[in-house]
């Protein structure tokens, strides 16, 4: 990502940080209302998997700047999503409802946090599917 793209995102994230949940119970109803096939990876109250997610949101986007703490957490990520069987096709599908989620609820929102978000997102994919592959 370049240091622009960086500067999007963190600061998206940062309008974005204190309604986070809020964002990631957006998500999942969207990401559940396009692709139902996914809801039974999830419990039936999904207020801890929203939080986790959050969490994981948040977590990311801080560790950004240093590519290394990036890889590092986008790695682990990888491996719990491995272990819970979720595959390479489930990424696909959460990138463009995740930015959908995020445009929502961004004020800021234009073309270009659009497109620094969907290159973290696609980076943060890449990273956790190699991950999963090991």
């Amino acid at each position: 990502m370049t240091p622009e793209e960086i500067s999007l995102v963190s600061a998206s994230a940062g309008r974005l940080a204190p309604r986070l949940e809020e964002v990631a119970h957006d998500f999942y109803m969207r990401l559940f209302a396009v692709h139902p096939e996914v809801r039974e990876l999830f419990p039936a109250d999904t207020a801890l998997q929203e939080k986790k997610f959050a969490e994981s949101i948040a977590a990311i986007v801080e560790a950004i700047p240093d590519f290394g703490a990036f890889a590092d957490r986008a790695a682990q990520l990888g491996r719990v999503h491995a272990a819970h069987r979720i595959g390479s096709s489930a990424y696909g599908a959460v990138g463009p409802v995740l930015v959908e989620a995020l445009a929502a609820a961004d004020p800021g929102w234009d073309a270009a946090t659009a497109d620094a978000w969907g290159t973290a997102y696609d980076l943060l994919a890449e990273t956790m599917l190699m991950s999963a592959r090991r």
